[in-house]
């Protein structure tokens, strides 16, 4: 479980664990985002929990399975407990504590969907990585192994492979171009381009 440490009034450190709500995933994608905004909102008003501003799961985000959710850092669960039933949010809530590390970050919405940095974002749709050329499977660009420099090996099919930027990285509105990375059979040693 993974813990935030926090000084408190005496000067002393507090352990705090750190909470993760993710809202049920419902039809409606918007209203999972109100209703994460609603508890959000019912949390800092009616109980003695405070948001870490720095942390940055401070916003809402989407896990791979596109459930809204946010997380905080609280020694007062009961009172996160407390809050979701009085409120009504119990029914479309669920609290867990989380210890998995945070991954990296969408680079176009800034959405940290979990340890692993998906192939395609569940927030806004963003390709980070293409498929593997090889087996065409959606491998996230983290789990691909080096072999040096450019060039990888696939973990599905052990091909090798070569990652890099798309190039020109920038379309001409200034958004990315998908994917972001882009992977492909590595060029032969004796093949001259």
């Amino acid at each position: 479980m993974e813990h935030q440490s926090t000084i408190c009034a005496s000067g002393g450190m507090i352990d705090m664990t750190r909470l993760r709500i993710t809202i049920r995933r419902s039809d409606d994608a918007a209203e999972d985002l109100r209703r994460a905004a609603a508890i959000r909102r019912d949390l800092f008003t009616h109980s003695r929990l405070e948001f870490d501003r720095d942390n940055p799961l401070h916003g809402t985000h989407r896990d791979r399975e596109r459930q809204a959710y946010f997380e905080f850092a609280t020694d007062h669960r009961d009172e996160v407990e407390r809050v979701l039933q009085q409120y009504g949010h119990a029914a479309y809530a669920q609290i867990s504590e989380q210890n998995e590390a945070l991954g990296p970050a969408c680079e176009n919405c800034g959405n940290i969907a979990g340890p692993v940095l998906p192939t395609v974002c569940p927030n806004c749709g963003f390709r980070d990585v293409a498929p593997c050329p090889h087996c065409h499977r959606e491998v996230p660009r983290q789990q691909y192994v080096r072999v040096n420099g450019e060039v990888f090996r696939c973990p599905e099919c052990q091909n090798r492979v070569r990652l890099r930027f798309n190039s020109p990285m920038f379309a001409h509105d200034g958004t990315y171009n998908e994917p972001l990375v882009v992977v492909e059979s590595p060029v032969p040693l004796y093949e001259n381009r």
